[in-house]
C-alpha cells in the first residue's frame, strides 16, 4: 500500500493515448488489435523490445476475455544503462502508444527507414496508467498490484461517437475531485491563469503542493531580455500545483468544460509594475458549468461518488503514510454524520494518531482544496460526498521524523500567519530538489504577505532575494539542505562578494548590478542566511564575512523564519526593530 502515486498527474493529455491504454483490456477494440497483430510483432521483428519472448506471451495473454496485467507488465522498465532515447520497449502501455519523435529501421531490402518511434518510454506510460486509474477507467488492485477494465472504462474505449466519447470521460472527470475543484475555481472566479488556479489547489503547507506567485512569476518574466531564457521561463516556471492545475484544465478544455483563453494581467513587485499575457489561463463554459452540477447533487442525476486513493491523500510531505492515514480517518469518520474538531482528534487518538485542532482544521481545508466537499455548519464538520476506492492501512508507524514535529510545533504556536507558508519547513529540509522553490516560497514570504519590500533575484550571480524596510536592507541566501547546513567557506565568500558589489556599485564589477532592486534611500545593509537548521562553524563564517566586509548578519532556520513572520504580522515586532536582529553575527531565535 503507498507504493504507487495516483491521484496527481501532471503530464498526459491525448484522449486517443488514453483510449490505447484503456484499450489492452478489451479484446476485439480497435488499440488491442492493433497491439496484438502490428505493434509486438513489429517490435519483435525489428529487436525493439527488452525482452522480445516475454512479449510475445504478453500477447498471448492478451487473447483471454477477461483480461488482468501487472502495473509492472502494463508500465515496463526504466531506462536504464541505455537511457531513455535508447531504452527498449518493456511495456504494453509503452507498446500502445506511439512517440512523436523518429526513429530509424531496417525494411526488408535492408534499406533504413525513418518512422514514427512506435513505443514510447515508460514515464509517459507511467502517467497515462495513472491518469486511468484515478478517473476510474481502469480497476487498480493494490493487493495484487494489477489493473483490469471497469465498467466505465469499457464503455469509454467502446464508445463510437466523439460526443459519447467526451459524454463519458465528463463523467470520469467528475468522479475525480482536483477536476471538480478546478471547475468550481473558474466558476467561482471566473478568468484565471494556471497560477491563480495552483495557489488554490492541494494540501496547504506541504512541498508537494507548490505554487510559484503570480506577481514573482511575472515580474522575472518581463525582466528577462534573453529570448532563450525569457521562452525557458514561460514554458518551464510552474510550481507542482500549477502543472495540475493546467494538466486538469487541458483534459476539460477536450471536453468542451473549459476553453483556454489567455489572460492579459498586471502584476505589482519589487516597486514596480508589470504587464504580460498569460497564455496558460482558462475560463469555464456553459457545458462545464451545467455539469458541475452533477457533482454536488444539484441536478437530476445522482451525485457522482468521488475517488479518492489513500496516496492521494499525501505527495512529498514528510511521514507522507502516517499523514495519508490520518487524513483517510477524517473522511471516514466525517462521512457518517457532523463532527466538531474534537470529536475528531478524540477519535483520532483512538487510532494512535494523537494531534491537535489546529492540524485537524488544517487537513479539512486541505481536503476541500482537492476537490472534497466538506461542508461547516455551528462548529461541526461533515463530508458530503460517497467515496470510493480508498483502503486505509490497518494502522501505520505513528513516530515522526523531526521535520513533522517541528511543523506541529510551529502550527500551534502561530497567531497570525497563513498556515500555508508551513511548507517552508518541507522545502527547507528537501536538499538540491527544493532549492528553488525555497527560494521562492521564502520571497513571497517577505514581500507578498509581509510588508518588506524587495524581490526575488534567484539567477548567476546575484544573491537569491533582497528586502528592505524604510532605509535598511537584507541580502538573502537560501540553502535547503536535510542534514543542516554548516556554511560552508565557499557560501561565506559568496556572499562576501554580494556585499562588496553592493557597496561599490561598479557596473564593470558585475553587469548585471542587481543591487539596483534596493531603493535609493536605502543605506544600512546586513546579509542572511535562511536554511533547515545550522550546524558546524557558521559563527566563524559570520565572524569572517563582517571582518571582510564590515556588514554584519545572521542565519536564521526554517522554523524562527515562521515564528519572525508570525510576530511582524501580529505587530509584536516592528518592521524598523527587525533589522536589529540581523545585526548579531549569530542565530536568530524566538
Amino acid at each position: 500500500m503507498g507504493r504507487r502515486t495516483f491521484g496527481w498527474i501532471q503530464n498526459p493529455a491525448s484522449i486517443d493515448n488514453l483510449r490505447n491504454t484503456v484499450g489492452i483490456f478489451v479484446k476485439g477494440s480497435e488499440s488491442h488489435h492493433r497491439l496484438v497483430k502490428e505493434k509486438i510483432p513489429f517490435l519483435v521483428e525489428h529487436d525493439l523490445a527488452l525482452d522480445p519472448d516475454q512479449m510475445l506471451e504478453w500477447a498471448r495473454e492478451l487473447d483471454k476475455e477477461d483480461i488482468e496485467l501487472s502495473y509492472d507488465e502494463l508500465k515496463g522498465k526504466g531506462a536504464g544503462s541505455d537511457g531513455r532515447k535508447n531504452a527498449k520497449c518493456s511495456g504494453l502501455v509503452q507498446a500502445a502508444i506511439t512517440a512523436q519523435k523518429t526513429i530509424t529501421v531496417t525494411d526488408s531490402t535492408g534499406v533504413g527507414v525513418s518512422i514514427k518511434k512506435p513505443y514510447t518510454d515508460d514515464w509517459t506510460a507511467d502517467g497515462f496508467l495513472r491518469w486511468a486509474i484515478s478517473i476510474g477507467l481502469l480497476d487498480y488492485d493494490s493487493q495484487k498490484d494489477s489493473c483490469r477494465i471497469s465498467e466505465s472504462g469499457r464503455r469509454f474505449v467502446e464508445a463510437g461517437e466523439d460526443g459519447e466519447v467526451k459524454e463519458i470521460l465528463g463523467e470520469a472527470y467528475l468522479s475525480y475531485p482536483p477536476a471538480v475543484r478546478i471547475l468550481s475555481l473558474l466558476k467561482e472566479q471566473g478568468h484565471l491563469t494556471k497560477f491563480e488556479l495552483g495557489r488554490n489547489l492541494g494540501f496547504i503547507g506541504e512541498a508537494g503542493f507548490t505554487s510559484i506567485p503570480q506577481n514573482i512569476w511575472v515580474s522575472g518574466y518581463c525582466d528577462e531580455t534573453d529570448p532563450g531564457k525569457k521562452a525557458k521561463i514561460r514554458s518551464d516556471d510552474e510550481g507542482s500545483s500549477d502543472k495540475y492545475a493546467r494538466m486538469i484544465c487541458g483534459w476539460l478544455c477536450g471536453i468542451g468544460w473549459a476553453r483556454r483563453v489567455p489572460k492579459n494581467v498586471c502584476e505589482s513587485y519589487g516597486g514596480r509594475n508589470y504587464t504580460c499575457e498569460i497564455g496558460q489561463s482558462y475560463v469555464i463554459t456553459m457545458e462545464g458549468m451545467r455539469n458541475l452540477k452533477k457533482a454536488y447533487g444539484k441536478s437530476r442525476s445522482r451525485r457522482i461518488p468521488k475517488i479518492v486513493f489513500f496516496e492521494m491523500l499525501a505527495t512529498k510531505t514528510h511521514d507522507a503514510q502516517y499523514v495519508r492515514f490520518r487524513r483517510a480517518h477524517i473522511i471516514k469518520y466525517t462521512g457518517v454524520k457532523e463532527r466538531t474538531p474534537e470529536e475528531i482528534r478524540d477519535y483520532l487518538s483512538s487510532k494512535g494518531i494523537h494531534e491537535s485542532v489546529s492540524c485537524i482544521r488544517d487537513d479539512i481545508e486541505g481536503m476541500k482544496r482537492i476537490g472534497l466537499n466538506f461542508t461547516e455548519s455551528r462548529g461541526r464538520y461533515s463530508l458530503a460526498d460517497e467515496i470510493r476506492n480508498l483502503e486505509i492501512p490497518v494502522s501505520v508507524a505513528a513516530d515522526k521524523t523531526e521535520v513533522s514535529v517541528i511543523k506541529d510545533r510551529v502550527r500551534d504556536k502561530l497567531t497570525a500567519l497563513d498556515h500555508k507558508y508551513l511548507t517552508l519547513i518541507d522545502l527547507s529540509f528537501g536538499g538540491r530538489d527544493t532549492d528553488r522553490d525555497f527560494e521562492i516560497q521564502t520571497m513571497d514570504l517577505l514581500t507578498n504577505e509581509l510588508e518588506y519590500r524587495g524581490k526575488r533575484l534567484g539567477d548567476t550571480r546575484k544573491p537569491d532575494g533582497i528586502v528592505y524596510y524604510g532605509s535598511k536592507g537584507l541580502i538573502i541566501d537560501n540553502k535547503a539542505y536535510s542534514g543542516g547546513y554548516a556554511l560552508p567557506r565557499g557560501q561565506a565568500d559568496e556572499m562576501v562578494r554580494y556585499l562588496q558589489e553592493n557597496k561599490d556599485r561598479n557596473p564593470a564589477r558585475n553587469p548585471n548590478q542587481w543591487w539596483n532592486a534596493f531603493d535609493s534611500a536605502v543605506d544600512q545593509f546586513y546579509f542572511v542566511f535562511i536554511s533547515s537548521v545550522f550546524k558546524g562553524k557558521f559563527k566563524d563564517r559570520l565572524d569572517e564575512i563582517h571582518i571582510s566586509t564590515g556588514v554584519k548578519g545572521a542565519v536564521l532556520n526554517s522554523e524562527n523564519l515562521l515564528y519572525l513572520a508570525d510576530r511582524l504580522k501580529n505587530g509584536t515586532i516592528t518592521y524598523e526593530d527587525s533589522f536589529a536582529l540581523f545585526d548579531g553575527n549569530g542565530e536568530i531565535s524566538f
